[in-house]
């Protein structure tokens, strides 16, 4: 292959484009005007069925995940249940959470149980005597024998 090197000084200096008359006078309004009949707002996010289905399985697993991690509330366990555990189990495992007569007695509610005078005799009805004897002289309230 020839190559042909091509010097610049070579080269003719006209200039190949002409601009018409009053061409840059009036390209502002041109450009105005084609710019206003043009001017349509497109939205910039079309809403489609895919677009719906999506969010349809969204909000689905949504509703999901926080039905099955959402904690259940327990109701009140009411009589019945307890009525079924024996004295002498309630006894037991007081003792062997370290928990004294004197312990439970500091709390409202064994407090409240213990208003009136007749849960007071229906809980001491059936009760050792000598072991409620003993109770009371160790506490010292016991100073008129009984």
């Amino acid at each position: 292959m020839d190559k042909k090197h091509i010097r610049l000084d070579d080269l003719k200096k006209e200039t190949p484009f002409s601009v018409p008359d009053g061409y840059f006078e009036n390209l502002p309004q041109l450009i105005q005007s084609r710019i206003s009949n043009e001017v349509v707002r497109k939205p910039l996010i079309r809403w489609t069925w895919q677009r719906s289905a999506g969010l349809v399985a969204a909000m689905s697993f949504l509703l999901v995940m926080v039905w099955v991690t959402f904690p259940e509330r327990q109701g009140s366990l009411g009589q019945e249940p307890l009525s079924k555990i024996s004295d002498a189990s309630i006894v037991s495992y007081l003792e062997d959470q370290n928990i004294s007569y004197y312990d439970l007695s500091e709390h409202q509610v064994v407090q409240k149980a213990f208003d009136t005078d007749s849960t007071v005799l229906n809980y001491l009805d059936g009760m050792d005597e000598e072991f409620l004897r003993q109770q009371i002289l160790e506490t010292g309230s016991g100073s008129e024998k009984i």
